[in-house]
């Protein structure tokens, strides 16, 4: 884990194995990657532009920065012949117990990376959190 890799600011998403955290993080000021690590599944840190994500899986762990400007359709064969972007629609985040959404309501969206076929079938290639303001 190299969280010298994740947005200076943004929000944070993390999955543990007795809890998620969902909330705005600085860099500067999250805890040591030990602590971080400590029955942590999946970590999310990211901005409107990058997301910085670790995700421990039991071959190995997965650690990838994603942006707009640095993602690389290397994925895809020769069969594919278009790639784009689509962001799907804003998901509301609510706290532990909470049914509706507050006046300040978090929102998220989620950035999906794409490519066509010349017999237009899709496949999404990547995809990543954007926070939204």
């Amino acid at each position: 884990m190299n969280l010298s890799k994740a947005p200076e600011h943004g929000m944070m998403y993390a999955l543990y194995t007795g809890e998620v955290i969902y909330r705005p993080y600085d860099r500067n000021q999250l805890p040591s990657e030990e602590e971080i690590q400590d029955g942590l599944l999946e970590l999310h840190l990211f901005d409107e532009c990058r997301e910085y994500r670790f995700i421990r899986a039991a071959a190995e762990n997965i650690e990838l920065c994603v942006d707009d400007e640095t993602i690389s359709y290397h994925d895809m064969d020769e069969k594919n012949i278009y790639a784009d972007t689509y962001i799907e629609g804003q998901i509301i985040t609510l706290k532990k117990g909470q049914e509706m959404p507050d006046k300040d309501k978090d929102y998220v969206e989620i950035v999906n990376y794409i490519s066509y076929d010349d017999n237009d079938l899709m496949t999404i290639n990547n995809y990543r959190l954007k926070e939204v303001r």
